[in-house]
């Protein structure tokens, strides 16, 4: 169980991909609810970290560009006030797709950021953590997924393409990185705390 009262340790997010049973799914759902719990924070810590490390204009306080789309990484369908209204498998779908791309794009991250910033330390070390979690989701979604009948999506395409051509545009891409992965963690608890009020324990 997660005690909340307790520091939040963004290493630490354990999960399963074991088949489950219609007698767990509520279990499974509750546990993965907790999951997303901890994700979104550490998403909100992670995107901080990043920015200190940048230097100007990203750790700047007015500093918010256009959205940007990230090559190979979905951008949520619908704007989060209608996220909800999509049918919990539409839901699971999506995220289980998101969350397909997102530890392969946070581990190239990582290794852009040891290149950039080699004494971040604690930045990697959240960029390390972030792959981790959303490893541990996909494969939590994965067995909501196939409990509740839900399809999954296809497997996700190799990311085509040339690496961005100035470190302000590798900055930039991180940045973008960051937000998005923050967007799909607050969609993710969203959708959660919703599967779980119809699967209680």
């Amino acid at each position: 169980f997660v005690n909340f009262l307790s520091p939040i340790n963004c290493n630490n997010l354990l999960s399963s991909s074991s088949p489950l049973s219609q007698q767990e799914v509520a279990v499974k759902i509750k546990q993965t609810h907790n999951l997303t719990v901890l994700l979104k924070q550490c998403s909100e810590q992670l995107l901080a970290e990043y920015v200190h490390h940048q230097g100007e204009p990203f750790n700047s306080p007015d500093f918010n560009p256009p959205a940007m789309a990230v090559p190979g990484l979905p951008s949520p369908p619908v704007p989060p006030e209608t996220w909800l209204a999509l049918s919990d498998g539409e839901r699971l779908w999506h995220l289980a797709k998101a969350y397909a791309v997102l530890p392969g794009l946070l581990g190239s991250m990582w290794r852009q950021q040891v290149e950039l910033n080699p004494l971040a330390s604690e930045l990697h070390q959240q960029l390390e953590a972030a792959a981790r979690q959303c490893r541990g989701l996909a494969g939590n979604l994965g067995s909501i997924m196939g409990s509740l009948g839900v399809p999954r999506p296809p497997p996700p395409s190799p990311v085509l393409g040339t690496a961005p051509a100035s470190t302000f545009l590798i900055k930039l891409s991180g940045y973008h990185m960051c937000r998005l992965h923050q967007d799909w963690a607050t969609r993710s608890h969203d959708a959660l705390v919703l599967l779980g009020t119809k699967y209680p324990l």
